[in-house]
């Protein structure tokens, strides 16, 4: 018994069809394309300690072999690390870190002496990458630089009396 309708053949997708594949594609790109970014960011930020280490011993080098103070400055709102010499300053060299790190306390200005020392402090940026935060110690007058990430925030230490 054959139905008087005729079957029509039916080619390509509806639009439901469309639209569901449509939002698949655009989830999984925008999945991939955050995965992505995360990965760049936190790629750049572990770059970001060696190439200070770099710009310390330039400038350590530059002290020594020019019998000149250096200055190294930090801006606190971008977190710019700047090495400078002589009166005006004259930059020799910058640094920016990456954009999920930030700079959070710690000295803005000090020098390296002509005997390539300089005082003992520590620096504090926050990963927003991570969520992190990153101290930065500087020891033994400069010659030793120690990197620490922690979960939680350090209290500030009183000095003492």
């Amino acid at each position: 018994m054959m139905n008087d309708r005729s079957v029509k053949r039916r080619q390509g997708f509806t639009l439901y069809e469309t639209l569901v594949v449509l939002l698949i594609v655009t989830g999984l790109g925008t999945l991939v394309g955050l995965q992505a970014t995360a990965q760049h960011r936190a790629a750049a930020e572990q770059a970001f300690w060696p190439a200070w280490q770099q710009l310390w011993t330039a400038g350590r080098q530059v002290a020594l072999a020019r019998n000149e103070t250096v200055g190294i400055f930090v801006d606190r709102k971008t977190g710019i690390v700047t090495l400078a010499q002589g009166q005006p300053r004259r930059v020799f060299r910058r640094l920016a870190p990456p954009r999920g790190l930030r700079w959070v306390d710690g000295k803005t200005g000090w020098s390296i002496s002509p005997q390539g020392n300089s005082d003992a402090f520590t620096m504090e940026w926050y990963s927003t990458t991570h969520h992190v935060w990153w101290y930065q110690t500087f020891q033994l007058g400069g010659a030793l630089i120690y990197v620490e990430a922690t979960k939680t925030r350090r209290e500030k230490r009183l000095a003492s009396p």
